[in-house]
């Protein structure tokens, strides 16, 4: 509506500076009036009368609020030739009522002040349902749109799925993904046809076709390749995975760099700590883990090196090297 100029007051409310569904509350509105005359002022600037036939007053406090709805109450101001109009705690006036105080009300969920913990979580769940609607009317599956969580600072592409009581943070979810049901993604990337589901993953890569969960986490600037697999209960936190890597369940994963093709056992842990420092592991390509192996950092594990089961490796393995480090199982007697 050409006709209409908008002033944003940005008010502080609560902890305004944190991020409603992804964006400040002067961020949505902002987002809301890209096409509208208009500019954001602070509480105390004078608000000055524009050559617009309508001017409104939107304040912070009032993240809902949208071009759509300020067009539709102007025009129906127009209509019942109201002067000056109160909506929550902004203001609407015809140009030549401009100062004056209204004389009507309008009540409208999206025009609802957010002054509280318990208005703010209401207000961002609406957001959240917005956000979860446009990116369905863009190609995203989502089979339950108020189930969901996708914030504004997140990129997800058509064809993606994005299943019930799921978190999408910060990150970008590319085509033939799946997160969920109750997976948490979070300032990621999960590349083309991988999966994440049951998971936590958070400041990480995840590769193209690669499965992640159920219930496994991924962190702290963590990569992992096209084509792997990190199953149940397997953490992986500031590590690079090669293509074609299997962590299939209960295992740590720490520090590390892990070759093309290679097999983590189950209950393997890769020990990076050693009470004051952490240190790197590097695991070449074709790498066969046995279960409940420890890897103590630093340390080498070559191409092609085969631990066997309950093996813990505190020196250098070469490559093709056969390792085993448990002691022989004895039967006695009871007495």
């Amino acid at each position: 509506m050409e006709r209409l100029f908008v002033y944003i007051v940005d008010r502080p409310f609560l902890s305004s500076r944190d991020p409603l569904a992804g964006l400040t509350p002067l961020s949505w509105l902002l987002r809301a009036f890209m096409r509208l005359p208009h500019i954001a002022v602070t509480e105390e600037a004078e608000i000055e009368e524009k050559p617009a036939a309508y001017i409104a007053v939107i304040p912070t406090t009032m993240p809902l609020v949208t071009e759509e709805t300020l067009s539709e109450i102007a025009e129906e101001m127009e209509r019942r030739s109201i002067s000056a109009m109160e909506i929550g705690a902004g203001r609407i006036y015809a140009r030549e009522a401009f100062g004056k105080e209204p004389k009507r009300r309008l009540r409208l969920p999206a025009l609802r002040r957010v002054v509280s913990l318990a208005e703010r979580a209401s207000a961002e769940k609406e957001l959240y349902r917005r956000i979860a609607e446009i990116s369905a009317q863009n190609g995203v599956i989502i089979p339950d749109v108020d189930s969901v969580r996708i914030d504004a600072a997140s990129n997800v592409k058509a064809g993606a799925v994005i299943q019930p009581y799921s978190v999408v943070k910060g990150s970008e979810v590319k085509e033939g993904a799946v997160i969920g049901p109750f997976s948490t993604v979070e300032d990621s990337v999960v590349s083309a046809g991988a999966s994440v589901l049951y998971s936590v993953v958070k400041e990480s890569v995840i590769g193209e076709k690669t499965s992640i969960g159920p219930f496994a986490y991924v962190r702290m600037g963590s990569a992992v390749g096209a084509g792997c697999r990190i199953g149940d209960f397997v953490e992986v936190k500031a590590s690079f995975l090669a293509d074609g890597v299997k962590a299939a369940h209960l295992a740590y994963v720490g520090d590390a760099e892990v070759g093309r093709g290679t097999n983590v056992g189950c209950g393997t842990v890769f020990a990076n700590y050693d009470g004051k420092k952490k240190h790197k592991t590097k695991v070449g390509e074709r790498v066969f883990i046995g279960a409940n192996t420890n890897l103590v950092a630093p340390v080498s594990i070559g191409d092609e090196a085969y631990i066997a089961a309950a093996t813990t490796v505190t020196k250098d393995v070469p490559q093709g090297s056969f390792v085993i480090g448990r002691s022989r199982a004895e039967c006695k007697k009871r007495e």
